[in-house]
């Protein structure tokens, strides 16, 4: 209790030299905890930036200038998804002439039918659903929870569902409405060497069910399908009948850009072509686009900054922690002659060097958290620790040579 009380006496008695082993303390601690909170931000910004600069990759043909309308084949989209992608949306196209179940064979249309996976490949249309967009994208996924490519033997024989462009309908004066059936027989197209279809192949015939219908943006009726199904139904009719699917389009999200080159690795070995302009270009699906220069620009930059922060922290830390060690042992020389002068009193070794020690500690401490809400970051507690070990040693040294030498001296000083 006495050394407690004479601490604090000492404390209150020489209150400049208090304020400033107190200021030295709060500069070291505000000085490193900034740089440790700067560095933490700049990895917490790392670590999310694909979140908010995304990195998309998408199988095109060999010269690029086609994400759509290509001939991917089955195991193309087996590599590109196993390249370590997210949010991925692939769409597949089919043709075929429709009717009102299989007895009304007079009266049929012919439609543009696109199987996918995801809603988001029909962003581009600017589509409004008559039911709620989750309800759409559980029709488009599968309403059986298959994986994209899980195609099994019932699908072939299930009635799938479907939604129907509204626009299709007025243009034919169809009165169709959700629920009804229709029989639909698929055909594949057949293209010259100039992408215009010269014919049709027939697949197979089946039934779709009206799920519910969209309306697209004006400027995006023309290129926008009559019909929208599921991707894993679409698959299932033409595996049943014998002609793999080919599909027309293939995009996702990269999961982990932080490891672009891996995965540009890997595409080249799963053999997708790098884009080359002078190739013959056309229909063929084989090449990967990867969108990542506004990724790589800024990763470049939080890696620099980071590096700078790792490269001149730890000198500047231990810089400004050896200005405030030697003020602390400077200001506990200072204190020599308080030192004799107590032992000469009588005062015990130990009561001596845990007061002092315990003076440094408490104005360390006080001035380190006065520091700590200016940090920012989680490292601003263990560098305030670890200050006060430096502080508390710098002291102790000192004060226990202090306590051992004669205290007579004092007289001769």
């Amino acid at each position: 209790m006495f050394t407690a009380k004479k601490m604090f006496i000492n404390i209150a008695r020489n209150k400049a030299r208090s304020l400033i082993l107190a200021a030295f303390s709060f500069l070291a601690v505000l000085f490193a905890g900034i740089c440790f909170g700067n560095l933490e931000q700049n990895e917490s910004l790392l670590a999310a930036l694909g979140e908010k600069i995304p990195v998309t990759a998408a199988i095109a043909n060999s010269t690029g200038d086609r994400l759509t309308g290509l001939d991917i084949t089955e195991k193309r989209i087996e590599l590109f998804l196993d390249l370590g992608l997210e949010d991925y949306a692939v769409t597949a196209e089919s043709y075929g002439n429709i009717g009102f179940g299989p007895e009304n064979t007079e009266q049929r249309a012919s439609v543009h039918l696109m199987g996918t996976n995801t809603v988001s490949a029909m962003d581009a249309w600017k589509p409004e659903f008559s039911m709620e967009q989750t309800q759409a994208g559980a029709i488009l996924s599968g309403e059986e929870g298959l994986s994209l490519l899980s195609v099994q033997e019932q699908d072939a024989g299930r009635i799938g569902l479907c939604l129907v462009n509204e626009s299709f309908i007025q243009e034919r004066g169809l009165s169709w409405q959700a629920g009804d059936v229709l029989d639909i027989n698929l055909y594949r197209a057949l293209y010259d060497e100039f992408d215009g279809v010269s014919g049709f192949v027939e697949i197979t015939s089946a039934e779709l069910e009206i799920a519910g219908f969209y309306r697209t943006a004006p400027e995006s009726a023309l290129e926008a399908a009559d019909l929208v199904c599921s991707l894993s139904w679409l698959a299932a009719q033409y595996r049943q009948a014998g002609n793999p699917l080919l599909y027309s389009s293939a995009k996702g999200i990269v999961a982990n850009p932080l490891e672009l080159n891996a995965l540009k690795t890997k595409a080249e070995t799963a053999k997708f072509l790098q884009i080359d302009l002078q190739s013959p270009g056309g229909r063929p699906g084989n090449a990967l686009v990867i969108d990542d220069r506004f990724f790589i620009q800024a990763a470049s930059q939080l890696k620099s900054s980071i590096h700078l922060l790792r490269l001149f922290m730890a000198p500047l830390f231990l810089l400004v922690t050896g200005i405030s060690a030697l003020v602390s042992f400077f200001a506990m020389c200072h204190r020599k002659r308080e030192i004799y002068l107590e032992r000469c009193m009588g005062r015990e070794k130990a009561a001596i060097v845990t007061v002092l020690v315990g003076e440094n500690a408490v104005l360390s401490l006080l001035g380190g958290a006065a520091g700590l809400p200016f940090t920012g970051g989680t490292h601003g507690i263990g560098i305030l620790a670890a200050f006060l070990v430096i502080r508390i040693v710098t002291t102790l040294a000192p004060a226990i040579r202090f306590t051992l030498e004669n205290p007579m001296k004092i007289f001769h000083s």
